[in-house]
């Protein structure tokens, strides 16, 4: 269960897309030009959407969710995730960059789902539940995106 009141799920919600728009940005300018870079730039260019609905529709301010503690167990450290993964290194590129990038995004996707349908358990307003839901089923399709890039996508070596 969520210990977090309605205002703090949605200033959670903020964060994490926040963090996931910063890290497909990054990844689509390292891969610009690219089917990669563009998968990259449009995941980025959802979350901005995202952004615009909690900062518009309710009216949540935009504030550093991620720097208060109480928030960290409810998000997920993009950053942290690339550096174990080697990605956010000068040297990373080509395919094995591009796998390990959207394996990070899978994860971002599937964490944003599971926060989604958690939140809108505990939440009572209806145009919030409204709005959870339909984030959630959007992270459902950037998810299946995700997927789909990856199974196309020539065997690890």
């Amino acid at each position: 269960m969520l210990d977090l009141n309605e205002v703090e799920i949605l200033q959670v919600a903020l964060a994490h897309e926040e963090r996931a728009r910063a890290f497909y940005e990054r990844m689509s300018d390292r891969h610009g030009g690219s089917t990669a870079g563009d998968l990259f730039a449009f995941l980025s260019r959802e979350e901005v959407a995202h952004i615009r609905k909690l900062t518009g529709r309710h009216g949540i301010p935009e504030f550093e969710a991620k720097w208060q503690e109480k928030y960290l167990p409810y998000t997920l450290d993009l950053d942290r995730l690339a550096w174990e993964e080697g990605i956010e290194t000068q040297y990373a590129s080509g395919p094995e960059s591009v796998r390990r990038g959207l394996g990070i995004a899978r994860k971002a996707e599937t964490h944003a789902i599971a926060f989604y349908a958690r939140a809108a358990k505990v939440v009572e307003d209806k145009r919030t539940k409204e709005l959870l839901a339909e984030l959630e089923g959007e992270e459902r399709n950037h998810l299946a995106k995700i997927e789909g890039y990856l199974a196309d996508l020539p065997p690890a070596p």
